[in-house]
């Protein structure tokens, strides 16, 4: 082996960016030193001086996810003409790159118009336009390329690659962007990149990368969201790049499973990496490829690493690339004179640091806004005469977004800024029609979000299940009602039902009546939960909720002319639900330091200041 001819190749990866080009948080409006793809470039371009034989993608949602990408996709920002994401891109060279569902989020239109500007291919295997009858339509991006690169062995020779690379996104993007549907058709991912591998490795391809905009889980069940795991365990795939899930890969993935390797990066065997979120990592694959038995060459070793922008014990992050930091100039400063407009003013604070386990001013503010749009858009209609009701979710709750993912906005003005910090993303608004029994099962979804209570062990136990994100801890305005914490969760963390029987919901009620299955209600709430991306509607109960509202104006516009119609804001929280009492069980629940401003609020159940954790959150203990 020692005088083997070898070739040492790298992949990078960048995923789930968001529009973070530069590091400011512009919901905060100030700098950070998290992340951006500012610092990721400067990673990049030493990783490129260390490693000459080096590859670059990117695995989907870079287009979606900041105010300036909102701004930029409504025309409403002067940034110099082409979409500075891709511009930055370019300016690094990726050889690839796939979408993510959340690329979607401004419509298929201006996706493509603002890609078609790439210097780079977008890939997919698994997304096709509608066809006629039985027939698909034509793939709606390239399903795979093959790159030729010349890369130098270890003794210094010049050699020709062919990298066959393919991409694929979850098949649920259908429905969480439901406009879409009557324009595209999506396969699983599995099956369609196993054909596309074939056809790759047919083609003579040296090398099979696959480019997922999809995350682990301990399934293979077939139309999975998540499928790194059967993706890597296909025959003829070298390596596999994910995202989505924005979580980290190598590293604890929440689970067990014989063909993960947490520590190399191992999944089946297959090198997998996935970079994080926000540009907070560059994933790296380290391939040696020996020559083959016949032609060509096959991978002899392989391994994946994380590189942070910043590592934990640092003080000093990687440095903001100038080049980056040029390109994205204009949209910057033209992103921050209009987050800094004045749109109204509040007498009380908005805050989400208790929005998990409390009622909280924040999201009662935004079901207030949906409930009175949605009221003058049925005024003298038949939906008129049912009960209106409104939905709203925390989107920034910390957790695994870290100590300053939190929304918190201070008595005083309001800005185009702070209506972003309350309300994350460009959702549109969407009314549905919902029996009682539906309501309770919308409702048993979000106390899934807790984890199980024994009300006879007087050790503190953690109050939220890891796995189950905020995002879809709705609280249900118009109603009451309790959260029973000593009994099981109907819902898993990825919102499927596993214990059909369970209840936790107690004494819901509406305008002091029990609600009864059989009665019914006008929700208030956006085209995402309506449409499914939440969870399954349909999962549990019959007749399935009904759709009969929908506006394409965003929940954020509908939060603007509140505030500017009834500031100044002096919100005033109503007791919407609490947990039912288990005679002082007790739990803990991290939140950010600054809510030390706030324990005294009377909303809070009886809680104890139990000092900050080693990664900056405080952690607090409830009595229930």
């Amino acid at each position: 082996m020692a005088d083997s001819v070898a070739l040492q190749i790298t992949l990078l990866q960048t995923t789930d960016l968001h529009g973070a080009l530069r590091g400011y948080d512009y919901l905060a409006d100030k700098p950070t030193a998290t992340g951006g793809l500012a610092r990721i470039a400067t990673l990049i371009h030493q990783c490129r001086n260390e490693h000459p034989n080096t590859l670059l993608f990117d695995c989907g949602d870079m287009l979606q996810g900041s105010i300036a990408c909102d701004l930029i996709a409504r025309q409403e920002l002067d940034h110099g003409g082409e979409n500075p994401v891709i511009a930055a891109m370019n300016s690094l060279n990726y050889d690839a790159a796939t979408p993510g569902n959340h690329d979607f989020d401004y419509g298929a239109d201006f996706l493509f118009d603002t890609i078609a500007t790439a210097r780079f291919p977008f890939l997919c295997c698994n997304l096709h336009r509608t066809g006629s009858g039985l027939i698909t339509g034509p793939p709606a991006f390239a399903p795979h390329r093959i790159l030729e690169r010349r890369f130098r062995d270890t003794k210094g020779a010049m050699h020709d690659l062919r990298i066959g690379v393919t991409g694929c996104l979850p098949p649920q993007t259908l429905e969480w962007d439901h406009h879409l549907a009557a324009e595209f058709l999506v396969r699983d991912m599995v099956s369609a990149v196993r054909d596309e591998v074939a056809t790759m490795r047919s083609a003579g391809c040296d090398l099979v990368v696959i480019l997922a905009h999809s995350g682990l889980e301990n399934s293979s069940r077939a139309g999975a969201e998540n499928a790194i795991l059967p993706l890597a365990g296909l025959e003829g795939v070298d390596a596999v790049l994910g995202g989505h899930t924005h979580t980290r890969f190598p590293g604890p993935v929440g689970f067990t499973h014989p063909a993960i390797d947490g520590e190399s990066g191992l999944v089946h065997g297959t090198p997998v990496v996935m970079g994080g979120f926000w540009g907070s990592h560059l994933g790296a694959i380290d391939l040696t490829l020996e020559p083959g038995a016949g032609a060509g060459w096959r991978v002899q070793r392989a391994a994946s690493r994380l590189i942070p922008v910043a590592e934990p014990a640092s003080t000093r992050p990687a440095a903001e690339s100038c080049g980056i930091l040029s390109i994205t100039r204009p949209a910057h400063e033209a992103t921050l004179a209009r987050i800094r407009e004045p749109v109204g003013e509040t007498r009380a604070p908005l805050h989400s640091f208790f929005s998990l386990f409390a009622n909280d001013a924040a999201l009662q503010l935004v079901a207030r806004a949906q409930a009175g749009f949605l009221r003058e858009a049925i005024c003298g209609t038949d939906l008129a005469d049912l009960p209106l009701l409104s939905a709203a979710a925390p989107y920034k709750t910390g957790r695994r977004s870290g100590v300053d993912h939190y929304t918190h906005v201070p008595p005083g003005p309001l800005t185009l800024r702070s209506l972003a910090d309350l309300y994350l993303y460009p959702n549109p608004f969407c009314a549905l029609r919902i029996t009682g029994a539906g309501l309770r099962h919308w409702l048993e979804h979000s106390a899934s979000l807790f984890s199980r209570l024994d009300p006879g062990d007087p050790a503190p136990q953690p109050l939220l299940r890891e796995a189950f994100p905020g995002y879809k801890f709705d609280v249900i305005c118009g109603v009451s009602y309790e959260i029973d914490l000593s009994q099981t969760a109907r819902f898993d963390s990825n919102s499927m039902v596993s214990d059909a029987r369970a209840t936790r919901i107690r004494n819901l009620r509406w305008n002091g009546q029990r609600v009864s299955d059989g009665m019914e209600f006008l929700v208030a709430t956006n085209a995402f939960r309506a449409h499914g991306i939440g969870f399954p509607p349909e999962q549990g109960y019959d007749p399935t909720p009904e759709i009969v509202f929908e506006s394409p104006i965003w929940t954020r516009d509908i939060l603007r002319r509140h505030v500017a119609t009834h500031g100044p804001l002096d919100t005033k929280i109503r007791p919407i639900w609490s947990f039912t009492p288990l005679g002082g069980v007790r739990t803990t629940v991290a939140t950010s330091p600054d809510a030390r401003a706030y324990l005294d609020d009377p909303h809070l159940p009886p809680v104890k200041d139990l000092g900050d954790t080693p990664d900056g959150f405080m952690q607090l203990c409830l009595t229930i």
